[in-house]
């Protein structure tokens, strides 16, 4: 039930901030994006699901196997489709990264280096006396707020930071792999096909039997996994009989 509540709780945020920002970066580009995974008849489905089956096995989330974070969307994709395409072991079964690590493995290192270069230790020693209240608790929290103040100052009252901190809306428990700061270890977003991680011969050997669809047929063949076709008719038949088969939880 827990784990429900906090599904729905992040699930009602995503206007405030996920999706709000990715409005605002695609926009201010031309661009405009789409989120397909929150479609609506799609979210009813994945939250009728019985949270019990999402709850993440930590030793799995160390060793990059079953009954880490998605499983059950990952195994959607595990044998060859139709088609024969399949996508490698170790990038299917790779770590799940937050938004913000996605970006670059080493991305939330670097950041950390580039804001502890501009908020000195004394300065943090003396957050509290400068900012009572919402005191950052990190060099970078420091950073953004010392621009926030900046730019609104006496205005701190109008902000209120997510219980446990973080980028991506807190959380309402710890979490053993993440801090303030991002994820503890960012080897854990590595997989063995990555670039000075195996041998070539290795990297060869586990990607022999994966061949290079064409965009359009990578389409193709990533609907017909899921077993959609471009029938709308067939879609919602094959849709309902997914959903009956999850059942109702």
């Amino acid at each position: 039930m827990a784990l429900q509540n906090e599904l729905k709780r992040i699930y009602g945020m995503l206007g405030n901030i996920n999706l709000h920002r990715t409005d605002r970066m695609t926009m201010a580009h031309g661009l405009e994006a789409r989120v397909p995974f929150l479609d609506t008849e799609f979210t009813e489905l994945v939250m009728s699901v019985n949270p019990a089956k999402k709850i993440v096995d930590a030793e799995a989330v160390k060793s990059n196997s079953r009954g880490r974070e998605k499983t059950m969307l990952r195994e959607l994709y595990e044998a060859p489709n139709s088609e024969g395409y399949s996508i490698p072991e170790p990038v299917l079964w790779r770590a799940k990264a937050m938004q913000c690590e996605g970006v670059g493995e080493d991305w939330v290192s670097i950041l950390q280096e580039k804001v502890s270069s501009l908020v000195s230790d004394e300065e943090m020693e003396g957050a509290a006396e400068k900012f009572s209240l919402h005191t950052p608790q990190t060099k970078e929290e420091y950073y953004y707020r010392r621009i926030f103040e900046e730019n609104f100052p006496g205005m701190e009252h109008v902000v209120t930071p997510w219980e446990g901190g973080g980028r991506a809306m807190g959380a309402a428990w710890k979490s053993d792999l993440y801090t303030r700061e991002g994820l503890k270890n960012v080897d854990l977003l590595s997989h063995s096909l990555q670039e000075g991680k195996v041998s070539k011969e290795t990297a060869l050997s586990a990607t022999s039997e994966v061949r290079k669809p064409s965009a359009r047929s990578s389409s193709k063949s990533l609907f017909s996994r899921l077993g959609f076709s471009g029938n709308k008719k067939s879609n919602t038949s094959t849709f309902a009989s997914f959903a009956s088969s999850a059942g109702k939880n």
